[in-house]
């Protein structure tokens, strides 16, 4: 990853890349012994998918797949209270992954869906960095993360925001924030320009400092 890096950056997507001025990281949550499509990727097993029967041989899989150099992150993994994926497992693969991050240095990738205590707490003695993606909450909810130095990032929800997604974008310092597309489709170009209208700065601006952030995570 040499060189200058493109202007749009899209830090989690469930898409592969195909498009040349973005530096895009697609995500995978299984078939980790096939190619990857894309340039980049993350790879994790994700808490909607893990199964306690196969968790072992899933993690073992996802070690071998992840020394690769081009798999830049573990993740998305994390916690979710809304799926059906019994909690215990969800747990056992989340501090699973964290450690192999730290036994691999590459950053996390966090889904989190009403488990911010819980999934901070697993990460509280972690030396690697840290993103929570896909943000589309309150303030309240995300100021946590904010404080433990974390990483946000955030995606279509900025396309349409309430009020309460625009103070809690407002308040994540630029020195800790990305964008993203996830699965939605959405043109990372559009979250970009968004992104500099409610922050009421320069386009510029807001990407040559994820150029910034890119560097320091993205190693």
């Amino acid at each position: 990853m040499n060189g200058q890096l493109p202007m749009f950056l899209d830090i989690h997507t469930h898409h592969p890349a195909g498009d040349q001025d973005v530096l895009a990281i697609e995500n995978r949550h299984g078939g980790f012994g096939d190619a990857a499509a894309s340039r980049y990727v993350s790879a994790g097993l994700h808490p909607w998918y893990i199964r306690p029967e196969t968790l072992s041989d899933d993690l073992d899989a996802l070690r071998k797949y992840a020394t690769q150099h081009g798999v830049l992150a573990i993740g998305e993994c994390g916690l979710d209270k809304l799926t059906k994926t019994d909690w215990h497992t969800q747990c056992l693969a989340f501090e699973r992954q964290i450690a192999l991050a730290e036994e691999l240095e590459k950053p996390v990738i966090v889904h989190c869906v009403k488990a911010f205590e819980e999934c901070l707490a697993f990460l509280k003695q972690t030396g690697v960095p840290v993103v929570f993606h896909g943000i589309n909450n309150r303030l309240s909810v995300t100021r946590p993360v904010i404080d433990a130095g974390y990483f946000l990032s955030f995606g279509k929800a900025l396309l349409h925001p309430n009020d309460a997604i625009t103070e809690a974008f407002r308040a994540v310092p630029m020195e800790q924030l990305f964008l993203e597309t996830d699965d939605t489709g959405a043109d990372i170009r559009e979250i970009y320009k968004t992104a500099a209208q409610l922050r009421n700065i320069p386009e510029k601006e807001i990407a040559l400092q994820l150029e910034t952030n890119f560097g320091k995570v993205f190693k």
